[in-house]
């Protein structure tokens, strides 16, 4: 990534009609729709676990250019884990970007590591991994640079110091890394006045 880029957790919401969607958008453009006003998203891991071989297909026409998909990870990867988010990565190939592994287990972020072929970015509240760290809310982000709060104020103050806290913490000559808010209650209203405070300072 070149830039700062935020995205959501999921976009399959029916909350989020009326609001974000139009009233009367297929659920089948959802997916189209959000790509559109955001290019990146974290894939919770049920919903991808949940994924049909062919849905795959569909779910990358629906991103034309350069969009990120994180998938999220809870605990532990396991073998059925590893063998169905590897099946999702051949498909997906370059814009599958990364795992996010929610954990307090030690050798959690290793093991996702060494078997999921995506970069591992662990978010724990008590161990951190590898040598990038960025604590918020409670929450240590470490390994791969992405950045994941759980909840977003509405204060365009703190925005604003949340996203120079995030970008400030990011390694020496790294351009850009994903924001994501992992709260399926967001206001996206609110996510995209961080996208465009984000913009306004050059991010």
């Amino acid at each position: 990534m070149e830039n700062l880029q935020v995205g959501a957790y999921g976009w399959n919401y029916d909350s989020w009609v009326g609001s974000f969607y139009p009233e009367d958008i297929p659920e089948e453009w959802r997916l189209d729709f959000y790509s559109n006003a955001f290019r990146v998203v974290l894939v919770p891991e049920m919903v991808w676990l949940s994924w049909r071989e062919d849905e795959l297909e569909d779910f990358l026409d629906a991103v034309e250019g350069d969009f990120s998909f994180f998938f999220e990870v809870i605990d532990e990867f396991t073998d059925s884990k590893q063998l169905k988010l590897n099946r999702i990565v051949d498909v997906f190939e370059s814009c599958a970007k990364g795992v996010v592994i929610f954990s307090e287990q030690d050798d959690a972020a290793d093991i996702a590591a060494e078997y999921s072929l995506l970069p591992v970015t662990l978010v724990s509240k008590s161990i951190s991994f590898g040598a990038w760290q960025w604590e918020q809310q409670g929450y240590i982000c470490s390994g791969e640079p992405c950045g994941v709060v759980l909840d977003l104020s509405t204060d365009a103050k703190l925005q604003t110091n949340l996203l120079k806290s995030f970008m400030n913490s990011l390694p020496e000559h790294r351009e850009g890394a994903a924001l994501l808010v992992r709260n399926e209650a967001l206001d996206m209203s609110q996510l995209y006045n961080l996208k465009t405070i984000g913009e306004f300072l050059g991010y």
